[in-house]
């Protein structure tokens, strides 16, 4: 049997490439028939071109025809090259793969044929994103279940390995066989896989070109003025609103009508049901309201935009149950659509939003009992302030009432044009009056003129004037868009900031205001560098980011933009970009500081497990708990800080190697530094200072109350702070009085008279000391001579204190009490006595002052 090992791989060739098609496979077994043929039948395989389609006989034929002229090693390749194909065509998870292929292209393609119709209405063009990210959402799960089989055979083909060279010796024809299978089976399912790949980019492409002709077309329609706005249009529409309003009655009678019909008991509970459930919330949010002791106490900042939160939930949570309990009824009686897209669903959630916008209004300016307004300004102009913002909540929800009334009665243009431009002359003009009144009131002119309010206040005057300018010249609908936009924007940015107060009063440090929050953490429950205000402040971080999160996707949907392109910036935002090997993401982000806090309040844990239950009870000293202890924390925070590093996938040999290259750096600018950290390290090891120790270093003394990696904090007797560096406590002379125990010794100088009596005095001396409460027994207080002075007899009393932190008092102390006794026993305390010598005599009556002394 000759060689096939070239043909096999021509065929295989030509299979991954795809010009092997059906066909074609018995011309290319009769090619290679005639290759190995006898040369008198060669002009058998010549057949014309016209001829070709009688070649293409069954693959089940093929073999048999030329039986007799093929060998037998022709015939097998031909067999296993149709077994193959056959193959790679009857997987049924491939067939099913590539219907669905066919399925999700032609879908694709109506959605471009949508898209460049012209007739294609907004509705359909927002329905198409939605359509076709559930599209790419399938192709990712069919996708996920058909690479399972592609990793299989790949296994499967990498176990044969590669295929003898020419040279080597020929393997078996089932082996060759086999291999040959898996390849075409591979090539086949790559394909597919590949072909989805291109449909979900393609998907991709089609759904931003859906976004942004329908972004195009809203742009068109704002940027377009009505023609004879004023001449025309207006004039109509006031004579056809009569016969609206008609409409308007005509049909609230027929849906009263309606649900009257469904009987007395379903009216009755349209009618009961929301007022006692309302009246039920109520009892439960009655907690909420503030003690009369918060009431009249003076609150920060952050407590009030808690308390006005509270107030929120307790006002509004009420009317909230009520319009829940009537949609329900409505809904289950057949009186409403299911669906959020109906009118009354839509309706009860504009009524939702504009309690707690009226809500939110009463709650910040004038609010009940007492507390303190979250914004600074008189009672006059608080009011005025509040007044004009409720007129413009109450336009906006008559204008969105309106505005669903559509849904349900017919209205011609004409009166939708009115419609849009009264309420955004209205919109205008209230907004226009509420910055008046604000610039014209001096505190809350301050507040809203400050800081990042300042440029809040700039962009609603912008804004009015904006919508005013747009009314002006005809631009009803730019108009109508920002001034009822723009109403629901203030909401949702105030409630933002009310909830980075409440966020903000759990942490310590203010991230906005710059005040600082008084902490209640005492200081013997600080544990060192983890201590809970750090993590509070995680805390408070991942709280802001999720306002700004939610926040961000409400003031998008807000204005307009889809769902779809909007969640898949979510998805950006919270999954990252790549930036060199590191994956920068959202997500990745708030893991690490998750693993960071959660290493934060084990290593706070540990820290009060061994202070209270490895060293208590033991008689140690409490410096030794104070170094274990801190050398806990800062290694907590260490090992914490370096998981949540790890976590977000920097390599540490990397900062090995900057740490390298920075080493000269910090051996020169930052030695001082690296110097103070090193001998803290030192001291909290050797421990030759510790914390509660009496220590005197150059001209300062006083008790070591904290001892960190970069200095060293002491406490004078004048409650002064002096933060000494830990270098200085290593290199220069320090007195500890403290270092092996608290005793010292106090040396008392007494001068007495030459006439004293020697025994007397001492026994005095030696009585006082050993009444004296803080005067240690062992070693006994000694009398001194100290020796003879120029009035006096100069003694000391040597005594031993107790604990070194009581010289100052008990040394007044034994002063005290030597006096009165050196009186009792009648000891007197000579003092230096000076004699005066004058030279002259008195000068005599009415003589001139004496005279100058003469001149050196």
């Amino acid at each position: 049997m000759p060689n096939l090992g070239p043909l096999q791989k021509l065929l295989r060739i030509l299979t991954v490439s795809g010009l092997l098609l059906t066909p074609l496979g018995v011309p290319c077994a009769a090619a290679q028939d005639a290759q190995v043929a006898p040369p008198t039948e060669a002009p058998a395989t010549e057949t014309p071109a016209t001829e070709a389609p009688a070649t293409e006989a069954p693959a089940t034929e093929a073999p048999a025809t030329e039986a007799s002229t093929a060998k037998p090693g022709a015939a097998d390749a031909a067999a296993i090259e149709a077994e193959a194909a056959e193959a790679a065509t009857t997987d049924p998870d491939v067939l099913a793969f590539s219907e669905k292929l066919d399925k999700w292209r032609a879908k694709i393609e109506a959605a471009e044929r949508e898209i460049a119709d012209s007739s294609t209405t907004d509705e359909d063009l927002r329905n198409i994103p939605d359509e076709l990210e559930e599209l790419r959402q399938r192709i990712i799960d069919r996708r996920a279940k058909l690479r399972p089989n592609l990793e299989d055979r790949r296994e499967r083909l990498a176990k044969l390995g590669p295929a003898p060279k020419d040279d080597a010796p020929r393997e078996s024809d089932e082996i060759a066989e086999q291999r040959m299978h898996l390849e075409d089976e591979v090539a086949d399912i790559d394909g597919k896989l590949k072909q989805a790949d291109v449909l979900f980019v393609r998907a991709g492409q089609v759904i931003d070109q859906a976004n942004e002709a329908r972004r195009d077309r809203f742009t068109d329609s704002l940027f377009r003025p009505v023609p004879n706005l004023y001449s025309s249009i207006l004039p109509t529409a006031l004579e056809t609103l009569p016969q609206q309003f008609v409409r308007i009655f005509a049909e609230a009678e027929e849906r009263i009508a309606e649900a009257w019909s469904k009987g007395v008991l379903v009216f009755g509970l349209l009618l009961i049901a929301p007022i006692w459930a309302g009246f039920a919330t109520n009892r439960f949010t009655r907690r909420l309201a503030p003690s009369a002791a918060e009431a009249g106490q003076t609150a920060s900042l952050q407590d009030r935009g808690v308390a006005v939160i509270k107030a929120l939930l307790r006002t509004c949570l009420p009317v909230w149950a009520g319009l829940a309990a009537f949609g329900l009824i409505a809904v289950s009686a057949g009186l409403a659509g299911p669906t959020l897209d109906a009118f009354l669903p839509q309706a009860l959630m504009a009524i939702a939003w504009a309690t707690l916008l009226a809500s939110l209004v009463r709650e910040t300016l004038v609010p009940d009992g007492g507390v303190q307004r979250i914004v600074p300004a008189t009672d006059a102009v608080a009011w005025k302030v509040a007044v004009l913002l409720w007129a413009l909540i109450a336009v906006w929800l008559l204008d969105k009432l309106f505005v669903l009334k559509d849904f349900i009665v017919f209205t011609p243009y004409q009166v939708s044009v009115f419609r849009s431009t009264l309420f955004a002359a209205l919109c205008g003009l209230l907004l226009l009056s509420v910055l008046w009144t604000i610039h014209k009131g001096p505190q809350i002119r301050q507040a809203a003129l400050s800081g990042w309010r300042g440029w809040l206040f700039s962009l609603a005057a912008v804004l009015t004037g904006a919508i005013l300018l747009a009314m002006l010249l005809g631009y009803e609908s730019l108009a109508h868009f920002i001034g009822t936009h723009a109403v629901s924007t203030a909401g949702v940015l105030w409630i933002m900031y009310l909830l980075h107060l409440a966020a903000e009063s759990i942490s310590s440090v203010s991230m906005i205001s710059g005040q600082a929050i008084d902490d209640d953490i005492e200081e013997d429950e600080d544990m060192g560098a983890p201590s809970l205000l750090t993590m509070r402040i995680i805390a408070s971080l991942f709280l802001d980011i999720a306002i700004l999160a939610v926040g961000i996707t409400i003031l998008l949907l807000l204005w307009r933009f889809d769902w779809v392109e909007v969640h898949s910036w979510i998805k950006a935002a919270f999954f990252g970009f790549q930036f060199g090997p590191i994956r920068i993401s959202l997500q990745s982000v708030l893991i690490a500081l998750g693993v960071f806090a959660l290493g934060l309040a084990l290593t706070r844990f540990v820290q009060r497990w061994v202070t209270g239950r490895v060293f208590a009870g033991r008689k140690s000293e409490s410096g030794l708990h104070e170094s274990v202890r801190i050398g806990i924390g800062y290694l907590g925070f260490v090992l914490a800080a370096l998981a949540g590093i790890s976590y977000l996938g920097v390599d540490f040999s990397n900062l090995a190697i900057i740490a390298g290259a920075l080493s000269v750096g910090i051996g020169f600018g930052l030695q001082s530094i690296f110097n103070n950290f090193v001998s803290g390290l030192i001291l909290l090891a050797e421990r030759p200072i510790k914390i509660g120790d009496y220590i005197r270093v150059g001209d300062q003394e006083g008790t070591v109350k904290k001892i960190s990696v970069r200095s060293t904090e002491i406490e004078t007797i004048h409650r002064q702070s002096v933060i000494v560096p830990n270098a200085t406590l290593i290199t220069d002379p320090v007195v500890n009085w403290m270092h092996l125990d608290k005793s010292c010794r106090l040396d008392l100088p007494v001068g007495v008279d030459y006439g004293t009596d020697m025994e007397l005095l001492s026994s005095t001396l030696l009585d006082v000391a050993r009444s004296h409460r803080a005067v240690l027994k062992h070693p006994p207080p000694v009398v001194h001579f100290a020796g003879f002075g120029d009035s006096s007899l100069d003694f000391e009393l040597r005594v031993f204190l107790r604990d070194v932190r009581e010289r100052i008092t008990t040394s007044s102390a034994l002063r005290f009490a030597i006096l009165a006794a050196l009186r009792d026993a009648n000891i007197s305390i000579p003092f230096p006595q000076r004699d005066v010598h004058m030279r002259g005599g008195a000068p005599e009556d009415g003589a001139d002052e004496a005279d100058p002394p003469p001149a050196k």
